[in-house]
């Protein structure tokens, strides 16, 4: 199994997206952006976390997890986004991922209705908001 990538190679491979899966089903299991030798810092994760656990108990029943690199050659931007949109696309309750990905609440799936509401919406001024706003009523001034 490689565990680290050539100088050569890292130089070229900039920011990328990598998937971790289960080698028996081929479902992932984890995704992540890294950048250099991050993707294979998994493997010798002693920690408590599930994806660590995830990748130890494949390692202690002597299996390796597939892992494969989504895109690569990308900024750090693109590649938090396309992570975003991987974790979102596969289902956070699919993945031992703790978090949906970054920005996934701005940039992330949203159902079509709800995205034209959001950047379709009517601009409001001073003059839509009444006396209350600090909850004082005006009739007590």
């Amino acid at each position: 199994m490689i565990t680290s990538f050539s100088q050569k190679t890292i130089d070229e491979l900039g920011y990328y997206v990598y998937v971790y899966s289960n080698p028996d089903t081929h479902k992932p299991f984890y995704v992540g952006k890294g950048k250099g030798n991050r993707v294979f810092a998994h493997l010798f994760d002693e920690g408590d976390s599930q994806k660590a656990e995830y990748v130890q108990s494949l390692m202690k029943a002597g299996k390796e997890p597939i892992i494969e690199i989504l895109v690569h050659g990308v900024d750090e931007e693109t590649a938090l986004k396309v992570e975003a949109a991987a974790i979102d696309l596969i289902g956070i309750e699919n993945l031992t991922n703790r978090q949906r990905g970054h920005h996934s609440s701005v940039y992330g799936k949203i159902e079509v209705s709800l995205l034209e509401s959001r950047y379709n919406c009517e601009e409001l001024s001073l003059d839509d908001f009444n006396d209350n706003v600090y909850g004082v009523h005006s009739d007590l001034q």
